[in-house]
């Protein structure tokens, strides 16, 4: 019920409001959600560079493990020969 009477009262508001104010309100509505899309796109860029960095790092770690294995490889077939 409060719920019904805030929208109500809500609604009441904006319908008195003049359009000045009706056109202030909608700007600043299309302000917040021009913000809000910003806000969106820097967290999606953000972690898509944090995932392009983990993806380097785990290739920079295969990489290594890669090359001690061939030491190694290269090592014990030094020592058979």
């Amino acid at each position: 019920m409060k719920k019904f009477i805030l929208v109500a009262a809500l609604g009441l508001g904006l319908a008195a409001c003049s359009d000045a104010s009706q056109t202030n309100l909608s700007n600043s509505l299309d302000r917040a959600g021009d913000s809000i899309d910003n806000a969106a796109d820097d967290i999606g860029a953000t972690l898509g560079n944090a995932a392009d960095d983990a993806g380097a790092a785990f290739d920079n770690v295969a990489d290594d493990v890669g090359n001690r294995a061939d030491r190694f490889g290269n090592a014990v077939e030094n020592a058979v020969e």
